[in-house]
């Protein structure tokens, strides 16, 4: 019988930070979770202060109400996956997108050192938000015991995580940025200063979605008040969204001859609207190509937790080394 190990995962992104306690079979002892506001402060190193010290209180807590899993013995790590770009190797952010400002910032060991100095002492491992989705999803989702698989995840934007062989597929500590693959040759050659528009994530994100739809005259904030709406003349957006998406899984599949694809994200909420329609267009395209190189295309089954849990995974894999 395996003896029983622990880890706290952090999942921080452009509006929230959860946080969790995990056994080795990735069951939640404690779950946190609490907005961030990027912009209060005015300031992109005040910001980044009061995030580091929000996550070591966060891990200081759950070491003073979980003593015995905390312990040296049965400890194993802590792992923070965020938003990008960044280098996973180096446990540096690279100008994150969603964190104004920030620039490069070694946040992994920013964090260890802050937990380091409060008496906690442990290693923090990094790793790209989407990636430990994907490696959420082999942990405990429906990837288990799958070698090679990809999550694509649509939410803000859209992300990929590629797991090849055992291992996130990255070199030098970068790589699975598939959301912005060109899902629009025509519209990007027209207008070649605009690449975010006519990328896949530019077709098929929440951002997406929004500023196409507004260009279109919609006047509401959300998806969800667009979707809302009812009216057809915004069916094209799920239309595009779906193409754009299976022109993704296809190259996925092409490059790295997946087992299988799963997708995740807060827009899964709306996935009547193109799923069915994803599906559809993949096999239609890649059965053109190969047919040995199709794969089946699912919803994750981590879900919501997904961040969390593949941070928590980061220790055990990492920290084999």
């Amino acid at each position: 019988m395996t003896k029983k190990s622990y880890t706290i995962g952090f999942d921080l992104g452009g509006t929230k930070l959860a946080a969790a306690l995990l056994d080795n079979h990735g069951e939640m002892l404690d779950f946190v979770k609490v907005p961030v506001d990027m912009k209060r402060e005015g300031s992109a190193l005040k910001t980044q202060q009061r995030v580091i010290h929000l996550m070591s209180d966060i891990a200081l807590d759950f070491k003073n109400r979980f003593p015995k899993e905390t312990s040296a013995s049965v400890f194993k790590g802590i792992g923070l996956a965020s938003a990008g770009p960044l280098n996973a190797e180096e446990g540096k952010l690279v100008n994150p997108v969603n964190y104004p400002g920030w620039k490069v910032v070694p946040i992994r060991d920013l964090v260890e050192k802050e937990i380091v100095k409060r008496g906690f002492k442990t290693k923090v491992y990094f790793q790209h938000d989407a990636t430990a989705a994907a490696l959420a999803e082999g942990w405990v989702g429906g990837a288990k015991g799958m070698n090679s698989f990809a999550v694509v995840t649509v939410g803000t934007g859209v992300g990929s995580g590629i797991i090849f062989n055992g291992m996130p597929c990255q070199s030098r500590g970068m790589g699975s940025e598939c959301g912005h693959f060109v899902a629009d040759m025509v519209g990007l050659k027209k207008n070649p200063d605009k690449i975010h528009h006519y990328s896949v994530e530019g077709l098929s994100s929440g951002t997406g979605l929004l500023r196409r739809a507004k260009e279109m005259g919609f006047t509401g904030n959300s998806v969800e008040d667009l979707v809302d709406t009812k009216d057809p003349k915004y069916n094209v957006l799920y239309s595009d969204m779906a193409f754009a998406l299976a022109v993704l899984c296809h190259n996925l599949s092409l490059a790295f001859n997946l087992e299988k694809i799963f997708i995740s994200g807060g827009l899964i909420k709306i996935k009547d609207l193109y799923f069915k329609d994803l599906k559809a267009n993949y096999s239609k395209i890649i059965r053109q190509i190969n047919t040995d190189l199709e794969c089946k295309i699912e919803i994750a089954k981590t879900k919501n937790h997904a961040g969390v849990l593949g941070a928590g995974y980061l220790p055990h894999l990492y920290g084999k080394k």
